[in-house]
């Protein structure tokens, strides 16, 4: 998929997609706030509100399917939107997820992200919604980078219907760390230039609750939104949410001390805690 870059803030994702052109069948009967992009095994829903813009992508077998979807709520990297990562967000969104990527360019607080939970679990109810009956309201988590990996920590303090967290280095601090009361993957890179490795395993260290911390060899602060680097973030958001949202006993085992993520030469620094 063609990215372009665009220069902004040093601390800001920069690189943005362009989408798919090809519309989704599957909603084309929806209201007109809906705009529906297909792209291979996954569509992607843009809708607006009042206060927020939302991109949803869902699994395209959902719209034929009588499942329910655990639900992924998305954080964006400081004074960009969820475009920026499509590539990931997509990738999991393939692994059987709808994942809500709210378009707030400054989430940190969590707010956003939290009332981003509301809104799925509210369109699962909704006769009328696509997502009818689609969201298993059960099994919710957090994600984000940078300021949005801080989105996901703080909303997930703000709210009890998220089951974990996927930190990619974010930029919280270490009370707002101290909060958290589920699992979290706190991930840093060894070359990030922003968000400096040692104050997220501050983060880590200050973490009361079930914790995992890792650092991507040689990775640098803008690689989640790369057309190329995204596949190892998504690779192991896949496996985290696996294991807590889905309860899957091997996506567990990877996180262990000895099991595969420990083991990966493309990680430095492993520890855990409370497994």
């Amino acid at each position: 998929m063609k990215r372009k870059i665009i220069s902004i803030m040093a601390a800001a994702l920069i690189l943005t997609p362009a989408f798919a052109s090809n519309q989704c069948v599957a909603d084309a009967a929806a209201a007109p706030n809906y705009q529906t992009y297909l792209d291979g095994t996954v569509c992607s829903v843009k809708r607006k509100d009042l206060l927020y813009e939302r991109t949803i992508f869902f699994p395209k077998e959902m719209t034929t399917s009588d499942k329910k979807y655990p639900v992924v709520v998305w954080g964006n990297g400081t004074f960009v939107t969820s475009a920026v990562y499509e590539e990931l967000l997509s990738e999991i969104s393939s692994k059987g997820y709808i994942v809500v990527a709210n378009n707030d360019r400054f989430c940190g607080s969590g707010i956003s992200e939290s009332v981003s939970v509301e809104y799925i679990v509210s369109e699962g109810k909704k006769s009328g919604s696509i997502f009818y009956n689609k969201v298993d309201a059960e099994h919710i988590g957090a994600g984000g980078h940078s300021q949005g990996g801080q989105s996901a920590v703080n909303s997930s303090v703000r709210n009890s219907k998220i089951d974990c967290v996927y930190d990619i280095q974010g930029c919280q601090n270490i009370l707002e760390a101290s909060r958290l009361t589920v699992p979290t993957f706190f991930i840093t890179s060894t070359n990030d230039k922003v968000v400096n490795s040692l104050w997220v395993k501050a983060s880590y260290n200050a973490c009361n609750a079930p914790a995992v911390y890792a650092s991507i060899k040689n990775g640098k602060h803008l690689d989640p939104g790369d057309a190329h680097a995204p596949e190892i973030f998504a690779e192991y958001a896949v496996k985290w949410f696996d294991a807590f949202l889905k309860n899957d006993s091997y996506s567990k085992s990877v996180f262990v001390k000895g099991g595969a993520l420990s083991k990966d030469s493309r990680w430095v620094d492993y520890t855990s805690k409370y497994f």
